[in-house]
């Protein structure tokens, strides 16, 4: 049962849908505090729909609204959106007017067999796009901007400080490097991370651009194994599993916690920026004590002039393009993306900029961590390579299915990377794509 709030409102008189149709169109101004606008001509009611983790964030919304916008907020599972959609498109009724969801589904909501979603940039203010720095292009799809990122995920080296000091460790810069200082753990039975999910899509091959979901148009789509910045991912990692310095478990296997990670045995992680406060952190998790961790830069791959970034994560805030009264559901995923009022008490790296600023610093506060990992994330949030796009078919799915379950099962990392690839080149005709190499 969905969980739900209303606040009521004092509606503004009815003028045509048509009035509503682009940016400017409600008629009014726009209170820069907000970014709402002050005066519309159709009853301002807006329907959100989020999961838990952000329906704390759209009632504060609500609340701040009360008097101008009748806001329902409606927290729907992230697996239920998708049908719901597709079902509100076959009867013709029951959008919601914004919601959040996870950042593949743009994908098919901004294609036009499916409608849902609206090409934002009349409605925007490009001081938004800007703020980014970058980091919204993955909702760049044929030109227009069709999302907002929520927050970031971003990959980063997560490594023990008491055990670099312990083990004579050096932070690496390159992943030469970090094969090197990898290296040195084995036969000590400390490990430099586990790639046995999808840790190993996130913070090796997306970094390396490997060509997996990389889309040219809306209608082609290179994912293309045979590559050096796929081949060079496996030359470098397999030394590693077959030296027992990368564990081919999950991060998230009870055996790998149990064993390796509650032991103290991790040196360094490839991991997303939630990673500390999710994974290392938590007492039923990896329960790392405090004082230990930081977070480093990307190691860099040869050849590449930047240290770049993979994600594992990020969720993204989209419009209706039925909504009645767009330029107020747009005027609401800006607040509810880049509002520093929101982001500061957020529990993930924030998307815009200044919003990120303002919330890092309640952890370079932290006591928990040895030295603050806000530097490392900030340099690495307008790194995220932007090579890998949203797409018409289920690519996370497979990660588990083929490259998560090789891994595990103990196929080399070539085999399950090629395994991994392979099967999203037969999923991608599915999804109107023409595949290339």
């Amino acid at each position: 049962m969905h969980k739900i709030i209303s606040v009521p409102i004092a509606i503004a008189s009815i003028l045509t849908l048509a009035a509503c149709a682009g940016a400017g169109s409600s008629g009014g101004s726009t209170d820069s505090s907000t970014g709402t606008t002050a005066l519309q001509d159709s009853p301002r009611e807006l329907l959100i729909w989020v999961d838990i983790v952000r329906e704390p964030a759209a009632k504060m919304y609500a609340e701040k609204m009360a008097g101008e916008i009748d806001v329902t907020v409606e927290v729907v599972a992230q697996e239920e959106m998708l049908p719901k959609i597709a079902l509100a498109n076959q009867t013709g009724s029951g959008w919601p007017d914004l919601l959040f969801a996870p950042p593949n589904d743009i994908a098919i909501w901004a294609d036009a067999s499916n409608g849902y979603a609206l090409a934002l940039d009349d409605y925007l203010d490009p001081s938004i796009i800007e703020g980014y720095e970058g980091s919204n292009d993955w909702c760049l799809i044929e030109g227009q901007y069709y999302c907002l990122k929520n927050d970031l995920a971003q990959t980063v080296l997560w490594y023990d400080t008491v055990l670099f000091d312990e083990l004579g460790l050096t932070i690496p810069t390159t992943f030469s490097e970090f094969s090197t200082e990898a290296m040195k753990l084995k036969g000590t039975g400390y490990v430099a991370g586990a790639i046995g999910d999808q840790g190993f899509y996130s913070g090796y091959l997306w970094p390396s651009g490997c060509p997996m979901t990389s889309v040219q148009d809306g209608t082609t789509v290179r994912i293309n194994p045979d590559t050096p910045e796929c081949s060079r991912v496996w030359k470098e990692i397999q030394p590693l599993v077959d030296a027992g310095v990368l564990d081919t478990r999950s991060a998230f296997d009870a055996g790998f916690i149990a064993d390796v990670a509650n032991a103290g045995k991790v040196a360094m992680h490839i991991g997303p920026s939630w990673w500390g406060e999710f994974v290392i952190r938590p007492a039923d998790s990896w329960g790392i004590e405090a004082g230990r961790i930081s977070a480093a830069p990307m190691p860099k791959w040869s050849g590449e002039s930047i240290n770049y970034s993979g994600e594992w994560g990020g969720g993204i805030w989209a419009v209706s393009s039925n909504a009645v009264n767009p330029q107020d559901a747009v005027d609401a995923i800006v607040y509810l993306a880049t509002s520093v009022e929101v982001a500061k008490d957020g529990v993930t790296f924030p998307g815009f900029k200044p919003a990120y600023e303002a919330w890092s610093a309640r952890l370079d506060a932290d006591p928990y961590y040895a030295i603050s990992p806000v530097a490392a994330m900030k340099s690495q949030a307008s790194k995220i390579r932007q090579t890998e796009k949203p797409v018409r078919f289920n690519a996370q799915g497979q990660i588990g299915a083929t490259l998560q379950a090789g891994l595990n099962g103990g196929e080399t990392v070539e085999k399950s990377v090629r395994s991994f690839l392979d099967s999203l080149q037969q999923l991608a005709p599915g999804g109107g794509y023409t595949v290339i190499d």
